[in-house]
């Protein structure tokens, strides 16, 4: 086979890759809808008498879709590449999120256009943008994660007070359509950096790396650590996605106004933003699962103080907290993955623990939800919250030391590579940049 030199990156080009998945995450699914979904609570179910529980069934029917397509996201960015996935992506969930404008009461339409928005946005969530961070850093992964994940947790503080002022501006509807016409706008320069590290030689290698793929995979699957990570998100996305549509009127049942209930998601935000730089700093310095038990306590102490306290800044404090625990979340899934089962099978794997992720946000919400329309009360769910984060630490703790189920090895001579010093941004390791 013909061999292929691959040219030493500029450092441009790694601060182009970081910035394009800042920049999408800041326009994607979480901050654009996720976070927004509490501040449309009000104002649909005012105009079409929904129930607590109907208007989650928005935000849990997003994130259901998102659950469903992720394993098959993460399998055709393993084989047609993330670029083109996200390329896709942008343009569908653009417009659905604006199709939102469009609802005329019916519960079926709510949740359906909803599941769609979720569908669409699932590869302009983490899931798309960070999938391509690992082909280009190795060593200080975490940190470009970290960073790059600062364009989401400000994408989540700013678009509900943005939001909010669209609503009371221009009623929901026109807030729908200018959130989907602005995730467009900013979401086609970021994806016009995108850069994959794909040289020629790699593409000539990709039929004999089918191979490599199944037996990852395979193993992967047979691994009790990849469903105790799919675990860990299930119980976490339960217990801090559930705030979402719900944390607003939480604030608005204890006296506040809808103005300061929005600050509380706006002050979830800020905590997303910190916690993912905090938990991109840490993981490279100090085991991940090490890091996530923290991070999970911390929630859990958030959660405690949002049931128990009525006092504004102590609130806003649990808000923050718990924001922290989220911004650790999504920075977790790609690590650990990579972490424990390498990069064969990246995506696929990424998929499905991702899908852990959304399916503790569909439950969540709903359950919730119900209950306060059966008890008029958050009380109960506030209390299991602590108990489910706490589940999660325990689990995170259970994953001991990064064991790739593979050994690594040179595609080109056979020799085999140690995992501590493997290059993930190639399977051939012919020079190494200082970012890396």
């Amino acid at each position: 086979m013909k061999k292929a030199r691959r040219d030493t990156p500029s450092r441009w080009t790694y601060l182009a890759v970081v910035l394009a998945a800042s920049i999408g995450m800041f326009a994607g699914f979480a901050p654009v809808f996720n976070s927004t979904a509490g501040i449309f609570f009000g104002p649909v179910s005012h105009e079409f008498g929904l129930s607590r529980a109907d208007a989650s069934l928005s935000y849990a029917a997003s994130m259901l879709g998102l659950a469903l397509v992720s394993p098959l996201v993460g399998r055709l960015m393993d084989r047609y590449g993330v670029k083109r996935v996200i390329g896709v992506a942008i343009v569908l969930f653009a417009a659905s999120v604006a199709s939102m404008s469009l609802q005329n009461g019916s519960k079926l339409m709510w949740a359906g256009i909803s599941l769609i928005v979720g569908i669409t946005g699932a590869a302009t969530s983490v899931l798309g943008y960070l999938a391509v961070l690992p082909q280009w850093f190795d060593k200080r992964l975490g940190l470009a994660v970290g960073i790059a994940m600062c364009g989401l947790g400000a994408g989540a503080i700013v678009m509900p007070s943005l939001t909010q002022a669209l609503v009371s501006a221009l009623g929901w509807r026109t807030a729908y359509v200018v959130l989907g016409g602005g995730s467009l706008l900013l979401s086609v320069p970021a994806w016009l950096l995108i850069k994959e590290r794909r040289t020629q030689l790699d593409k000539d290698l990709a039929h004999a790396h089918g191979h490599a793929y199944r037996r990852s995979f395979a193993a992967a699957l047979r691994s009790w650590r990849l469903w105790a990570i799919f675990s860990i998100f299930v119980l976490a996305s339960a217990a801090t996605l559930s705030f979402g549509p719900h944390l607003p009127s939480m604030l608005v049942g204890k006296g506040f106004a809808a103005m300061d209930a929005a600050r509380s998601a706006s002050t979830v935000g800020a905590g997303l933003l910190v916690g993912r730089i905090l938990t991109g700093v840490l993981i490279d310095r100090i085991h991940a699962p090490f890091v996530a038990c923290g991070f999970f306590v911390a929630g859990a102490v958030g959660t405690y103080l949002i049931r128990v306290s009525d006092t504004y800044p102590l609130l806003l404090a649990a808000c923050f907290l718990v924001g922290l625990t989220i911004g650790a979340e999504g920075d977790m899934i790609a690590y650990l993955i990579r972490s424990y089962f390498g990069l064969d099978a990246f995506g696929s794997l990424f998929g499905i623990a991702f899908a852990g992720y959304g399916l503790g946000a569909v439950a969540g919400p709903i359950v919730v939800g119900i209950y306060f329309d059966n008890t008029g009360s958050y009380a109960m769910p506030l209390a299991i919250m602590p108990v489910l984060l706490a589940l999660a630490a325990g689990l995170a703790l259970s994953l001991g030391r990064y064991r790739p189920l593979v050994e690594p090895r040179d595609h080109e001579s056979g020799t085999h590579i140690d995992s501590d010093d493997l290059t993930v941004a190639s399977p051939l390791r012919k020079s190494v940049s200082p970012a890396q």
